[in-house]
């Protein structure tokens, strides 16, 4: 209360924090060789980062465990999108690397910042996926008193599967009253995605696939309205197939 007895209320100052989105092409290059998936991670300087194709073998090391050592930054949702059993019978995946032991195929969200909550969202599966479920690995973060949902997707390949999972991911967002972030591996080019996300912006603009040559944007990090956006970037060639994304997002 100031002395003419007007209530002085505080006003907290923006935050901001950085999100990327990585498709790790299982942890090899287009040749099948491994590659360093823990340093191309670490460049991001990401504060949340969404994998996709993220390969796990049931017995020993995954890659995902050295990203988590090298970016201090801990799984805190991880979606198992193809079992290897998917088509009803244990073998080999449609998405297995070369060489490679039997495990699941996914995604993995990581977070240095606080988590309120997870969840995953079903998007269904179209006729011709190799991939048996599509969903989304849903995490609320808190920073500073703010909340944000951010949704860590990897959309069907087939041209006719990816916009209605992007249409009803963003529908089901849109009924939080908290602000949203789809991030991740769309499958699908942005002037499609403006008309399917109605009141979203788009924080990254540029090539992203094939990673060594690209010549189309697929991955990509879409925000409601009530978040502000700093600014947004394509990274360079990591050895995946696909370019990572990274935005600066400012929260009011």
């Amino acid at each position: 209360m100031t002395p003419g007895g007007t209530l002085q209320i505080p006003v907290r100052p923006p935050v901001e924090l950085t999100i990327a989105s990585f498709n790790t092409h299982w942890g090899i290059d287009a040749r099948g060789r491994a590659y360093d998936v823990a340093a191309a991670a670490r460049s991001l300087c990401a504060d949340v980062l969404v994998v996709q194709e993220v390969w796990r073998p049931h017995a020993g090391p995954a890659f995902i465990d050295d990203v988590v050592v090298a970016t201090r930054l801990p799984i805190v949702n991880e979606l198992v999108l193809a079992p290897d059993n998917m088509n009803g019978r244990p073998g080999r995946l449609p998405k297995q690397p070369p060489g490679e032991p039997p495990g699941t195929w996914g995604i993995a969200v990581l977070s240095a910042l606080p988590v309120r909550r997870t969840f995953d969202i079903d998007l269904g599966c179209p006729p011709g996926d190799v991939v048996t479920r599509r969903a989304a690995a849903c995490v609320e973060i808190s920073l500073a008193g703010r909340l944000l949902l951010i949704a860590g997707v990897h959309a069907s390949h087939k041209l006719w599967g990816s916009p209605p999972q992007l249409r009803f991911l963003h529908k089901q967002l849109a009924n939080d009253a908290v602000p949203s972030v789809i991030v991740g591996d769309c499958n699908m080019w942005g002037g499609v995605l403006q008309l399917l996300l109605p009141g979203r912006k788009r924080a990254v603009k540029g090539r992203t696939f094939p990673g060594h040559r690209p010549h189309s944007q697929i991955d990509h990090i879409w925000v409601s309205s009530d978040v502000e956006i700093v600014s947004g970037e394509v990274s360079g060639y990591l050895s995946s197939d696909h370019r990572a994304v990274r935005a600066r997002l400012r929260l009011e």
